[in-house]
């Protein structure tokens, strides 16, 4: 069969239509592939480019939270700088006396005040920084070996922090606020006087820090805020115990044995003596710079912490609770450390329960007593009695319904005895001097005084006072709060009875609002429980009730009596003794070694004391008590944060606690900045 020439033809063209179709579909194939691959590379070009971006984001943040670490570690160096927290971590240089911190506060002239100097004399772990008077500016340095201090003057330190760096300053600036102890009073200053020897200081810091991750990103954040302290004399209150001879009153040797502990600050102005392992929480520190170690009864006298032989501890003050005396911590424990002289007298508190300025030191004079007794007016002595000082309202020499108080509760001779008690919200003092009962009822919350007597003196006749002036009732509510001296800054919570004479009988229960002193210039007897209506929790730093009491024997002892029940409970600041009286002063119980066991002595609070007084004898073979009581005593830790009964007697060493304007627990204002 033959083909025409177009049919071939045909053919051709069909295999060349076919050839070309699949050139199309290669180059169709091809031309995707390019864009695949150019969608892929632009998709790891931008991949890429997020990854650097996140990189740098991720950096940048790590050197924010470096600067903001960097600022909070500066915050916290400041706040142990100034003892805000952790408490006790900076301390006074007992070189600062009273004249050079009168002279900061000057007058209360602001411009002349120089609030700065009190950085010169923070003392943090053993050292002081020598800051500038006019604004200091300390440098943050992490590296310090110190527990606490991490200031230093000068230098731009770096500290390590995660994966970057830091360097941070702390700037202190004044901070003058209004206060009537200003001058001109309600004035601005920085420095306000709040007592004697008491003072408030107001700052501002500036925190300032540069975090860096290498090798060039850096952030900055500045932290702000205000703060104040308040500078004043330690009170004795502070100690949990204080002994100025170490001795028992008759001068017998006192050791402490494995049975001691003391969870507050103690100190001597004498000798300490150890037998074993007694336990100290807080500082423990003598003046003398050695001590006496029972050494398995071969006493010995050594000028070092503790007693070891051949490398055991043989006597040793620790720290509890370790029960192996090897690996125990050992006390914290300072010989020949300052001698911290008792009080010469009780000048203080006797002035201020009549209203004088306590910082007047001399003798009170009958004239000041007599001054602020409408019914004393014009006489040459002070009779035996109970008074509460007023002013002469109607000038008839009474003391009349609606008399402010002029002082505190004043009586003359030794009072039978002193009751205080509860009666809704008001708190109560009850006084009986032999036929004589006065009842004083406190009403902080109306700012008013009530007091019933069967006592109430007649106007004096003769001299200025109306002849016939007609007795006034026996039961008169005066205006005010018998909270001592009256006319300066004090503390509208205080109470301050003194008793010229012993009080032979004490006992009750403080209510809850009341901040008392009660002072005697002889001795004090404990018939019962002494009590706070709401007692404080000494392991909680946030337990802070505002009940405090302060019992203080200038001229005898404070002595636990023999009507007073087993299992005795005081909650009290107790101290016995002056540096003035001859009279070897202690705590102790009367008939210590006579009859049977009594419980426990259980104090919350302190013990101050001219000598160590004696509570009972200890059974060592049965181990038990034998006579007396036994001691259980808890520090009142509130003493460390400054809390005191008021006007209570103070040491020559000034110390530095948080002020009403808190540095710890206060969120800074927080802002980032552009760094250099």
């Amino acid at each position: 069969m033959s083909r025409s020439p177009n049919t071939r033809q045909r053919v051709l063209v069909c295999a060349g239509a076919r050839h070309g179709e699949q050139g199309l579909a290669m180059m169709a194939l091809l031309a995707m592939v390019l864009v695949l691959t150019t969608l892929a590379a632009l998709v790891l070009y931008l991949t890429g480019k997020e990854t650097a971006l996140a990189a740098v984001r991720l950096t940048g943040a790590q050197s924010l939270y470096a600067a903001e670490g960097g600022a909070y570690a500066a915050r916290s160096a400041l706040m142990a700088y100034v003892n805000a927290y952790p408490l006790g971590s900076s301390t006074v240089d007992p070189s600062l006396g009273d004249a050079q911190a009168s002279g900061w506060y000057a007058g209360g002239t602001n411009s002349i005040q120089t609030p700065f100097a009190l950085f010169n004399y923070l003392v943090t772990d053993g050292q002081r920084l020598s800051a500038s008077t006019t604004s200091p500016t300390f440098q943050v340095n992490w590296g310090l070996s110190w527990p606490h201090l991490k200031l230093q003057i000068g230098g731009a330190p770096v500290n390590p922090m995660g994966g970057g760096q830091y360097t941070a300053s702390v700037q202190i600036l004044a901070n003058p606020q209004a206060d009537a102890s200003c001058s001109p009073a309600g004035s601005l200053c920085a420095v306000h006087k709040l007592g004697p020897s008491w003072y408030e200081i107001f700052y501002k810091y500036i925190v300032t820090s540069d975090g860096q991750v290498p090798p060039k990103f850096r952030r900055r954040v500045v932290l702000t805020g205000n703060f104040s302290v308040q500078l004043r004399l330690q009170s004795f209150s502070m100690y949990a115990l204080f002994t100025d001879v170490h001795n028992s009153p008759t001068g017998g040797p006192v050791w402490f044995s494995s049975t001691t502990n003391f969870s507050g600050p103690v100190h001597t102005n004498g000798e300490f003596r150890f037998a074993q392992f007694p336990t100290f929480t807080n500082k423990l520190d003598s003046a003398s710079g050695k001590a006496w170690f029972y050494n398995n009864g071969a006493n010995i006298e050594l000028s070092t912490p503790e007693n070891v032989v051949g490398g055991t501890r043989v006597d040793a003050p620790l720290v509890p609770p370790d029960p192996n005396p090897q690996a125990a911590t050992p006390a914290n424990f300072t010989l020949g450390s300052a001698t911290v002289p008792m009080p010469a007298n009780s000048f203080n508190q006797q002035g201020v329960a009549v209203g004088r300025n306590p910082t007047d030191p001399s003798a009170v004079t009958t004239a000041q007593i007599t001054s602020v007794i409408p019914e004393l007016k014009n006489a040459s002595s002070v009779p035996n009695g109970i008074y509460v000082p007023v002013a002469d309202k109607n000038g008839v020499c009474r003391s009349d319904s609606g008399a402010a108080m002029m002082g505190g509760v004043y009586v003359q001779g030794t009072v039978d005895s002193l009751t205080m008690s509860v009666s809704g919200s008001t708190a109560v003092y009850t006084l009986v001097q032999g036929a004589t009962q006065t009842t004083v009822t406190v009403d902080r919350a109306n700012n008013n005084t009530t007091v019933s007597s069967n006592g109430w003196l007649p106007p004096p006749s003769g001299g200025t006072c109306p002849s016939g002036t007609p007795p006034g009732g026996p039961i008169r509510t005066f205006v005010g709060v018998p909270k001592g001296w009256q006319s300066g800054p004090g503390n509208d919570n205080a109470a301050v009875i003194y008793v010229n004479g012993n009080i032979n009988a004490l006992s009750g229960t403080l209510q809850q609002n009341e901040q008392a002193s009660i002072v005697s210039a002889g001795s004090i007897g404990i018939t019962g429980n002494v009590l706070y209506q709401t007692p404080p929790n000494p392991a909680d730093p946030n337990s802070n009730p505002i009940n405090v009491l302060g019992l203080y024997a200038a001229g005898g002892d404070i002595q636990i009596m023999p009507t007073a029940p087993n299992n005795l409970i005081i909650d009290a600041i107790l101290m016995a003794g002056s540096s003035g009286s001859a009279y070897n002063s202690s705590v102790n119980v009367q008939n210590w070694n006579t009859g049977s066991p009594r419980g426990n002595v259980n104090l919350l609070g302190g013990l101050i004391e001219k000598y160590y007084g004696t509570f009972g004898t200890y059974n060592s073979t049965l181990g038990q008590q034998a006579t007396g009581y036994g001691r259980a005593f808890t520090f009142d830790t509130r003493m460390s944060r400054g809390f005191t009964p008021p006007f209570f007697p103070t040491t020559n060493v000034f110390m530095v606690t948080g002020g009403s304007q808190s540095l710890a627990g206060v969120r800074p204002v927080w802002r980032e900045a552009t760094p250099p």
